[in-house]
């Protein structure tokens, strides 16, 4: 990989990870069209970029975490348990690219349909922490976006869009941390201590950081759905190209 190519691909995991467009996808499409196998151990890497910027991020939030604890500990079950059974065919399904127009159409479902759902300041219930950790369980998938998940499913629920923006968050913190433990082993060998990866970690990390201000700027002003119409074009797109 190319430094061109590295930084390329973390300007798409920076801006993806966090707009609800699904950062997998749009990572296993650069790498397609760059001629690179597309790789979980590369996605993950990039991803713990992107967990560095949430922490930073919401490090004002940490009320919410520990007031919403056991809400985030019963939503981030479902993606554990199949994260950690089903690893193989997850790496399986990831490089299988004819997979993706299927999993983007998913996505440009749950996030268009935000535009109709109506929203109630509720405060989060541990029924609703799992059914919203069923969704986040979804975006294990390439092309299905954790944080449109994760959102539609929680302003379905009747969460305020900025409740839903930071439960859909602190969710991503122990599924980053659990998706780096298993991958961790394949980080290590593929020897990432070098200026094109560091470079791509750096450029992830800050692009990230851009990217969460302006989801919850969205968000709030109820114009997320516009990502809908996007993520349904590159569908069509990719079914087509690919």
């Amino acid at each position: 990989m190319s430094l061109f190519q590295a930084i390329v691909l973390s300007f798409v995991q920076g801006i993806s990870e966090f707009l609800p467009i699904s950062s997998s996808g749009h990572l296993n499409l650069a790498q397609h069209f760059f001629g690179l196998t597309p790789s979980l151990t590369f996605d993950i890497f990039l991803n713990t970029a992107t967990l560095l910027s949430v922490l930073v991020f919401f490090r004002t939030q940490l009320k919410f975490f520990i007031a919403n604890f056991t809400q985030i500990i019963i939503g981030s079950i479902p993606a554990g348990i199949v994260g950690m059974l089903f690893k193989d065919q997850i790496e399986t399904i990831f490089s299988d690219i004819y997979l993706l127009p299927l999993f983007f159409l998913i996505t440009a479902t749950f996030v268009f349909s935000t535009r109709y759902l109506k929203s109630i300041n509720r405060k989060i219930t541990y029924k609703q922490a799992f059914l919203i950790g069923l969704f986040q369980m979804l975006a294990i998938l390439p092309g299905v976006s954790r944080s449109g998940s994760t959102i539609f499913a929680g302003l379905l629920m009747g969460l305020s869009p900025l409740t839903a923006f930071n439960f859909s968050f602190s969710l991503f913190i122990p599924a980053s941390f659990g998706a780096l433990i298993l991958g961790f082993k394949d980080i290590l060998g593929q020897n990432i201590i070098q200026p094109t990866y560091l470079a791509a970690f750096v450029v992830t990390f800050l692009v990230g950081l851009i990217s969460l201000g302006l989801l919850r700027r969205l968000l709030i002003n109820h114009h997320l759905w516009l990502f809908g119409v996007y993520v349904l074009a590159i569908s069509i797109i990719s079914f087509f190209l690919i």
